[in-house]
């Protein structure tokens, strides 16, 4: 995705700085064709920036982004998890809210 389509994910704003590194990270992911578990044991990793999260909040396993969102600091990112389980919930049940 185009740093500008980084600016805004789920209804949480970015910063264009942010949106550039998440850009970045997210064409460096596709080049080398990580799965998505790999990705997730990054995070695991202290140290990974806000964009870096995104990227892997927004790519990740819906398993494992739900495992992300317990030691998630930044709301905008636990925002864009929780907005993921809420429509992977959704998908599951057929748009019938149990």
């Amino acid at each position: 995705m185009a740093a500008i389509e980084w600016m805004e994910i789920r209804g949480h704003k970015f910063e264009e700085s942010e949106a550039r590194e998440a850009s970045d990270f997210d064409e460096i992911v596709s080049n080398f064709d990580l799965d998505p578990e790999l990705m997730f044991q990054m995070f695991q990793h202290e140290g990974l920036s806000v964009p870096k999260r995104l990227v892997i909040a927004e790519r990740a396993t819906i398993d494992d982004a739900a495992m992300m969102i317990l030691g998630e600091q930044d709301a905008r990112i636990r925002g864009i998890i929780q907005d993921r389980i809420k429509r992977e919930r959704l998908n599951a049940t057929g748009g019938i809210i149990c």
